[in-house]
């Protein structure tokens, strides 16, 4: 979370369906302060607030960001944590740098949860790590000793005597005080996010951050993380990668890999801990001496548990383990078999049947579809675009274990496991977006989709491509249209889709405008019966209208294909088209085609652009420059400003027309310049000299803003005679506007 809603992933689940010495350094302290006893006392009457365990927190947008276990919990709560979160000028661009120093934090900005750069709340995740209840500061104060410029998590201070009451977030994205609400206390909680190793542990919250270290399995301290999820670091042979923080899905420690239930794999007084759902692959981790239902300390060099159960769950406690994905997965009466292997409280998972819809969570792949004996579904979404996940039952690859009409789907890269999903038919006029790229109905060949509904058959489809014509507003449908079409912009081919052809005349730009109340996208291609390889533009924006605007040197031998597709499976229905071409003719004044400007004339010397209109005139471009004032605003509009300078690929990706001045330094010192973006989005860059930006000759750049309320500012020092160009450039889909630049030298 917190104070924009994020999304993160648990690492744990992931790697499931992916697949000592003598001289002891002193720890950071993370060990929190003086809270009192069980809740009771505080400042008004408000529960006074333990902290423990300090780690990284991942649910946030923050800069900077630790949370920690709290003692007395919320009442009724899943968990409880206490939470720190800093934000600078990149994620709040209203908020000045992040600097060390003692903040306030009961005074603006830090008196609101929406424009706090120093923020600290108390928060009760769910099993689905969605905050049921946010307390936020009322007062106390903040002390920042350390932020290393270098690593984001990497930082150290302490709070002292901070109040919190009850907030709740509106509709519109704002918070407000819940009338009547709880309150909490936190005396103290110091945090120092420092990695040291060899720190003694038995869980990676014991380490100053969970973020760069892990608690070695090997020797029982604290030590930089030992292998990659990502694959960039692998353990030795023999050994396994397990992720030790859930929210910390990329590292993870190296354990002795074994097999379950099978013995000798691992040392005396050890178990062989099952890590993937079908008990393929197991860990070997030392026992404790916990018993079922005591609690424990959830350690990660050891089960915390007798032989037969593992420290898990919330509030942590030794459960059996169990088989996952078997018909009896072997959980006491009032426990159920999850995807870890563990039996736990039917409440730990989402309540939703198989089939049904899942409530709002976080955390993928929660388990549900409940049965007494074990969750035989998971909450998915199987593409990114829904919003609601469904309960998706499990299934075992190759086995014969789903309902009669289903087959075992493999959708994870796990291939041991995959979903119950409804054997497709091809031919029957329904489309398996899992197993046929078309289905129109019938088992033949020759009629734009193969016999096997496997392939599209493009050739054929191009017949069924209508002229496009031009100047007029085009009224059609996706509805029912040919699958199969792709784009460099696009998640899927198993879209409807309606084409036109169009004969390029010659050198122009041809210019398309689509509209729709659902969420349609543009394909050009060069080749109708070649997709694939002969793309030239793809436009996805999300947005009602779709424009697209793309030049043609010189007329292709053939007609190009205009394909309107949606964006993802459920998009589909009636849009409006309407196309232009705009020849190219040098000397009108309209850069369009092979020209790279066009100044109204086919005069060299006489304006800015080239005789022939290939290419800017840079002298006469360069001598017709502006001085940049550094007393007055500047003053510009860059929507009817020619677009002859860019920076793609190294301070830009796409730019349209852009204002340029001249300055020269009048001594050594700093030019600093600074725009408002608050309709348009533009880049401000300053280039060394006169003449075609290059990633050699650009000084400094600028293009971190997003309008509305957001700015663009740079300083670059400079020595007397230093002559730059000043650059206020337009950032696509923006077509420009007028702009105010302050500049000064100092």
């Amino acid at each position: 979370m917190i104070r924009k809603l994020m999304f993160a992933t648990a690492g744990c689940a992931l790697a499931l369906l992916a697949g000592c010495s003598d001289d002891v350094p002193r720890p950071p302290d993370n060990t929190g302060g003086s809270g009192g006893a069980g809740g009771q006392g505080g400042e008004g009457g408000c529960p006074t607030l333990d902290v423990s365990l300090t780690q990284v927190y991942r649910f946030t947008d923050a800069y900077f960001s630790v949370q920690a276990k709290v003692s007395p919990g919320a009442q009724d709560a899943y968990q409880t944590l206490a939470v720190i979160e800093l934000y600078n000028e990149w994620t709040s661009p209203h908020l000045p740098p992040l600097a060390s120093g003692t903040f306030d934090l009961g005074a603006a900005p830090n008196d609101a949860y929406g424009t706090c750069q120093h923020c600290v709340t108390v928060i009760t995740p769910d099993s689905s790590e969605i905050p049921t209840r946010t307390f936020f500061q009322t007062g106390g104060t903040i002390e920042l000793t350390k932020l290393d410029p270098n690593d984001s998590s990497i930082a150290a201070g302490k709070v002292e005597n901070v109040t919190l009451s009850e907030v709740a977030r509106k509709e519109d994205g704002t918070w407000e005080a819940v009338p009547g609400g709880g309150c909490f206390v936190i005396p103290s909680w110091s945090f120092d996010t420092t990695p040291v190793d060899g720190i003694p542990c038995e869980k990676a919250e014991d380490c100053g951050n969970t973020k760069l270290q892990v608690c070695s399995p090997k020797t029982k301290t604290c030590a930089p993380y030992e292998c990659l999820f990502t694959f960039d670091l692998l353990c030795p042979d023999g050994e396994q990668c397990v992720a030790q923080v859930p929210s910390e899905n990329s590292i993870g420690a190296c354990y002795k890999a074994c097999t379950p239930f099978a013995s000798g794999g691992c040392s005396a007084g050890e178990e062989c801990i099952a890590i993937d759902p079908v008990q393929n692959l197991g860990v070997c981790r030392p026992t404790g001496e916990g018993a079922p239902g005591e609690a424990c300390d959830e350690p990660d060099v050891s089960t915390g548990c007798e032989v037969g159960s593992i420290c898990a769950g919330v509030p942590a406690a030794c459960e059996k383990t169990c088989g996952f994905l078997t018909q009896d997965p072997g959980c006491p009466e009032g426990r159920v078999c999850g995807l870890s292997n563990v039996c736990l409280a039917p409440e730990s998972g989402d309540p939703a049947p198989i089939g049904g819809a899942c409530q709002p969570g976080w955390v993928p792949y929660r388990g549900c579809g409940a049965d007494g004996e074990a969750f035989r579904g998971l909450c998915l979404s199987l593409y990114p675009e829904e919003t609601v996940e469904h309960c998706e039952r499990m299934c075992r690859m190759g086995d014969d274990d789903c309902p009669a009409g289903e087959y075992c789907a493999g959708i994870f890269s796990n291939t041991n496991i995959g979903i119950c999903w409804k054997t497709p038919t091809c031919g029957d006029g329904v489309l398996d977006p899992l197993n046929e790229i078309c289905d129109d109905g019938n088992a033949a060949s020759g009629d734009g989709c193969a016999g096997d509904c496997d392939t599209a058959e493009f050739d054929v489809l191009c017949q069924s491509a209508e002229p496009l014509p031009l100047d007029v507003d085009l009224q059609s449908t996706t509805e029912g249209g040919s699958t199969g079409y792709g784009g460099s912009c696009e998640l899927y081919i198993v879209v409807p889709s309606k084409t036109f052809s169009f004969d390029v005349p010659g050198p122009g730009r041809l210019s398309l405008r689509l509209t729709s109340d659902v969420d349609l996208d543009l394909l050009v291609l060069g080749d109708c019966a070649d997709p694939s390889g002969s793309e030239l533009a793809c436009k996805s924006t999300a947005l009602s209208t779709e424009e697209l605007e793309l030049d043609f040197a010189t007329a292709p031998s053939g007609p190009v294909m205009i394909v309107v597709r949606g964006h993802a499976i459920p998009d589909v229905g009636p849009f409006t088209l309407r196309a232009a071409f705009t020849p190219a003719v040098c000397g009108d004044g309209v850069a369009v085609g092979p020209e790279a400007c066009d100044d109204g004339n086919t005069m060299q010397d006489e304006g800015f652009c080239s005789a022939d209109c290939l290419s800017p005139d840079w002298p006469a471009v360069c001598n017709g420059l502006a001085a940049l004032s550094t007393s007055a605003p500047n003053v510009g509009d860059t929507l009817s400003a020619p677009d002859l300078n860019n920076t793609d690929g190294y301070c830009t990706f796409s730019t349209g027309g852009e204002v340029m001045y001249r300055y020269v330094a009048p001594k050594d010192g700093t030019l600093k310049l600074h725009v408002d973006e608050s309709s348009e989005n533009f880049a401000l860059y300053v280039l060394d000299g006169c003449g075609a930006a290059t990633e050699a000759t650009l000084l400094s750049c600028s293009n971190t803003g997003w309008p509305p309320n957001s700015v663009e500012d740079l300083a670059l020092p400079l020595v007397a005679g230093k002559e730059v160009t000043v650059v206020v450039d337009t950032i696509p889909p923006a077509k420009g506007g007028p702009f105010s630049l302050q500049a000064t030298f100092e």
